[in-house]
């Protein structure tokens, strides 16, 4: 039985604006789809490539801007200063941390205690064409090898247990350079 009076049609106009606008909004949102064509097979049809991509090889770095004095002419400020700038102590927590300079002929050692777990070795340096570094971890090496200059290079490496981390960095090509590595546990 209907319900008679001045509410009952009151009910009926809200319900009759409410159905209207959904379907309104149905409409408008159906009209949302997006497809394109790619111009690729869909995705379970495409075949792996037949090649990997070619190597990078290193990149001439330009030489410091004119304002910087020669590298034989930095301070130990200087080279802190760089240091912190190019390896900054926010990317986890620190567990080691060098600088300096390096020259040929007088590589520089440092060491810092690691507890097992995974680690990631941050390293730059600024001068030279490249230097040289190497990580070891107890009797094992874990890097050991020739760096641009210019750059940050990184390498995560595994400490299986509590050990001594020995960063050895030395100058490549003759070439002085300021270095800096960062031991940080992410």
């Amino acid at each position: 039985m209907p319900l008679g009076g001045s509410a009952a049609g009151l009910g009926t106009g809200k319900m009759c604006c409410a159905l209207g606008l959904l379907l309104a909004s149905t409409a408008a949102l159906s009209a949302c789809a997006y497809s394109y064509d790619d111009g690729l097979p869909p995705l379970g049809e495409r075949s792996t490539p037949s090649s990997a991509p070619s190597p990078l090889a290193f990149e001439r770095v330009p030489p410091p801007p004119a304002s910087d004095p020669p590298l034989r002419d930095w301070t130990s400020d200087m080279v802190a200063s760089w240091a912190e700038a190019a390896l900054p102590d926010n990317r986890g927590l620190s567990f080691g941390f060098g600088f300096g300079m390096v020259l040929q002929g007088e590589p520089v050692l440092a060491s810092t205690v690691v507890p097992g777990g995974t680690f990631t070795i941050e390293y730059e340096c600024r001068g030279g064409p490249a230097f040289h570094l190497a990580l070891q971890l107890g009797a094992t090496p874990i890097i050991d090898g020739d760096y641009a200059c210019g750059q940050m290079w990184a390498k995560t490496f595994v400490a299986p247990q509590d050990g001594v981390a020995e960063v050895t960095a030395s100058a490549a090509g003759g070439n002085a350079a300021a270095y800096a590595f960062r031991v940080v546990k992410r």
